[in-house]
């Protein structure tokens, strides 16, 4: 189906049916889009196959080009609730798994299925959200995936960002975010979807969102490299990564020759933050100190070996 749609623009949205209406449609209330769509309340034409009552909370992919509009995929769904991801519910992405099947939506409003939209690249995948303050998380990921974009060859590589924040970030204020970002969407694509579709993402790849404060959340960062068979192959369970070191792994993964210090560099980096429990700073400070220590075992090892040369001239 979405083939047909590339040329639509679709609005994830999250509505509450008030009435069943005649011909296929229902009347509906939304708090709307960010940028896009006022909350009100709307007559909307939903799936033939679906049944829906007064009172259900629906989640689709808003048409805004039929008349009425069209609420494409909608099913039965709760408002999105940050917090932290539901392991014993789902089988969590780690090493090998494929990429699971999910409709999200680009920064355009052209919808793509996760499982397959990228295959035969390899990915860099990472979740971020627009409010995120300055200097935080999400920005300094983002300047990263921005360096990124102007290394990359994108008939072999891609980058995707998908927000944890679906009740704010709407296509166009991912639109905005790029923007600031110079994000060129032939090499890298901002998406988000509906609250339910984020939600089971968040759960799969065991990512919290936590809402401290209005609009402000705390999160894990997490870089997921996955290769062009639709499969994860390197997880830096922190955003200690570096830009030199992901991409030195994304085309050791696609086949392409990578630069050994930097592939070392990323390993040794997630792998001391993982042994420490996930704490990005306790990892940088520990790969600091043993950075420091081998550097003065160098020092002293030549300064020992000179010393002996010189006794032995005497």
């Amino acid at each position: 189906m979405y083939p047909l749609l590339l040329a639509l623009s679709l609005l994830p949205i999250h509505a509450t049916v008030l009435a069943v209406a005649p011909r296929q449609t229902v009347i509906a209330s939304t708090r709307g889009a960010t940028l896009q769509l006022d909350a009100g309340t709307y007559r909307l034409r939903v799936p033939r196959s679906a049944s829906f009552r007064p009172g259900l909370g629906i989640d689709g992919l808003l048409d805004r080009s039929t008349h009425p509009w069209t609420l494409r995929d909608a099913v039965p769904a709760r408002p999105f609730i940050a917090g932290l991801p539901a392991r014993g519910k789902v089988i969590p992405i780690d090493l090998g798994s494929y990429l699971p099947d999910a409709t999200l939506v680009d920064a355009a409003g052209h919808p793509f299925n996760l499982s397959t939209a990228f295959r035969g690249k390899t990915l860099l995948l990472s979740f971020i959200y627009t409010r995120c303050p300055p200097g935080d998380l999400c920005p300094l990921t983002s300047a990263k995936f921005a360096r990124l974009q102007s290394q990359i060859d994108p008939k072999h590589l891609h980058l995707l960002e998908i927000s944890i924040d679906p009740t704010y970030d709407s296509p166009a204020v991912l639109k905005n975010y790029g923007i600031r970002f110079g994000a060129n969407p032939s090499r890298w694509t901002l998406a988000t979807g509906t609250g339910s579709t984020v939600q089971s993402l968040l759960d799969r790849f065991v990512i919290s969102s936590i809402e401290d404060t209005t609009g402000h959340y705390v999160h894990n960062d997490e870089l997921f490299i996955v290769g062009p068979n639709g499969r994860v192959a390197f997880i830096a369970r922190s955003a200690a990564w570096v830009a030199g070191g992901a991409l030195a792994e994304a085309r050791s993964i696609d086949g392409e020759t990578s630069n050994p210090f930097e592939l070392f560099e990323l390993s040794l980096v997630a792998s001391i933050v993982a042994a420490c429990g996930g704490s990005e700073y306790a990892g940088i400070v520990i790969l600091d100190i043993v950075l420091i220590s081998l550097i003065a075992l160098a020092v002293t090892w030549i300064l020992w070996r000179l010393a002996r040369r010189l006794m032995r001239e005497r």
